[in-house]
């Protein structure tokens, strides 16, 4: 799941540009290794940056909730 959130934060902060890059890697499936995968699109999973977007976006999921109640 926080591998998704991490997907959704990237598409948040490039737009359009993220499109092409998440199709590629919705289209491989599970052809290959998740680490594999995210680094044909330009990511590093194995770096506490990445999945620390993850976590940013849960966060901000959150707040949101919240903020609802």
């Amino acid at each position: 799941q926080l591998f998704v959130y991490a997907m959704y934060r990237l598409y948040k902060e490039q737009g359009k540009e993220f499109v092409p890059k998440l199709k590629a890697l919705l289209a491989a499936g599970s052809s290959r290794s998740p680490r594999d995968l995210a680094a044909d699109i330009g990511f590093d999973i194995t770096t506490e940056e990445f999945w620390q977007k993850g976590i940013d976006q849960f966060s901000e999921f959150v707040k949101m909730f919240e903020d609802t109640l």
